[in-house]
């Protein structure tokens, strides 16, 4: 009987079943082509349930749901249909004024109007301004997919004021942006832009106007699942700024970032548990001036030291300069998944131990006298519509294998 039987359970297998149909439910605002050319698996062969998977992470990559699931239903002539499921996120924002931290910046007053997903056409439309730490005005527009297969536009008009922590000078900067970009085969991501900027440095003692053409290149090989929150594969970004000076001051300035960044699932359970690892090295090469330096120790390079002012400019001259080396290693452990509450907000929690190493380059690699500085910590990831993530990081800044300083930090996104 059980022989009889083989053959009616082997139908029932939906794996050797084929789709005939694919359907979309949920986008109330988003239109049906933005999903459908995402959805990859195709019509009239057999489920390919690693496809699905790869349709549901390229779906949830767009930014706008928070939630996206999949189910295959049987018809009556034996073939299947597979249906996405999807939950919006947070659309838009309405006329709002808030606070905000920026950590170099400190505490502004913000005022935002944010259209995610305009006209339901995967857009992002932006009116901003703030005043406080920063006094800002502008308006960015982005498309990911404004001509056919991953051509991308975006425009960006900003006008900031602020004051840099460590030389004491406020600065005052103004541009107009446009940047086109290119996906081949979802893996291999290209962009490019062009900017008319101008920058001005002014101290008690001086008035230094900088007014150049900005060109900024990008390529990257990406074959991570979920962009906001990697599970498993690798990003490979190289980059290069070109600046010309004009009108002020006539310089040239050529920068080369390259960043390498990998991520190991550690098991195969719902509580994803990630070992993420990252390297960063940044060149310059041409005019470099003080007004232009970075730093190293916040959030975003090595963690746990205090962030500079002008007394640290002076007694650390080994965290200054135009060029850097950086890694960064995290376990990142999901304690509660990503889930959307009742009233449409997306949550969850992460935890992360992490240690960061770094050190500014001034004479080369094999000739550097400079201190290496180390960052040691927790942290915990929340998840958060629009912006993805919000990170909360505490630290130890260690050197000479003593700990120099300990200090929390706040970020929107992963650090790598």
């Amino acid at each position: 009987m059980f022989f009889l039987l083989l053959p009616f359970l082997k139908s029932q297998n939906s794996e050797d079943t084929v789709v005939s149909k694919i359907i979309i439910e949920g986008n109330n605002k988003t239109k049906d082509f933005i999903i459908l050319r995402e959805i990859y698996h195709p019509l009239h062969e057999l489920v390919d349930t690693v496809k699905i998977l790869d349709d549901k992470n390229r779906i949830q990559n767009l930014g706008i749901f928070s939630e996206v699931s999949s189910e295959l239903l049987p018809l009556d002539d034996g073939t299947l249909v597979l249906k996405y499921t999807v939950r919006e996120s947070i659309q838009k924002t309405p006329p709002t004024i808030f606070p905000t931290y920026n950590e170099s910046k400190g505490w502004s007053l913000n005022a935002l109007w944010v259209f995610n997903n305009f006209r339901g056409q995967n857009q992002l439309l932006a009116l901003s301004g703030s005043v406080g730490g920063e006094d800002t005005y502008g308006i960015s527009f982005k498309d990911p997919w404004i001509l056919n297969d991953h051509i991308s536009l975006s425009v960006n008009i900003m006008s900031i004021l602020y004051k840099n922590r460590f030389l004491n000078s406020d600065i005052e900067s103004k541009s107009i942006k446009i940047g086109v970009g290119k996906w081949f085969r979802d893996q291999i991501k290209t962009e490019i832009s062009l900017a008319s900027e101008s920058k001005f440095f002014k101290t008690k003692q001086e008035f230094v106007p900088y007014k150049y053409f900005y060109i900024y290149s990008n390529i990257r090989y990406d074959t991570r699942d979920i962009f906001w929150n990697p599970g498993k594969g690798l990003l490979l970004s190289s980059s290069f700024e070109y600046l010309k000076g004009y009108d002020f001051k006539t310089f040239h300035t050529l920068i080369w970032n390259q960043s390498l960044s990998f991520y190991i699932n550690l098991n195969n359970i719902q509580k994803n548990s990630v070992l993420a690892l990252n390297g960063v090295i940044k060149k310059k090469f041409g005019y470099k001036d003080r007004f232009f330096q970075d730093y190293i120790g916040s959030s975003n390079t090595i963690r746990g030291w205090v962030l500079p002012d002008s007394t640290t400019y002076s007694a650390e001259p080994f965290r200054f300069g135009h060029e850097y080396l950086q890694t960064s290693i995290e376990y990142r452990y999901e304690i509660i998944p990503k889930y959307v509450t009742s009233i449409g907000i997306e949550s969850g929690l992460g935890i992360v131990c992490y240690t960061d190493a770094g050190f500014i380059i001034e004479n080369g690699y094999l000739n550097r006298s400079d201190p290496i500085l180390f960052g040691s910590g927790i942290g915990i990831r929340i998840p958060f519509p629009i912006v993805g993530v919000l990170r909360f990081d505490f630290g130890l800044g260690i050197i000479d294998n003593k700990i120099k300083s300990k200090t929390f930090h706040f970020g929107i996104g992963q650090k790598f």
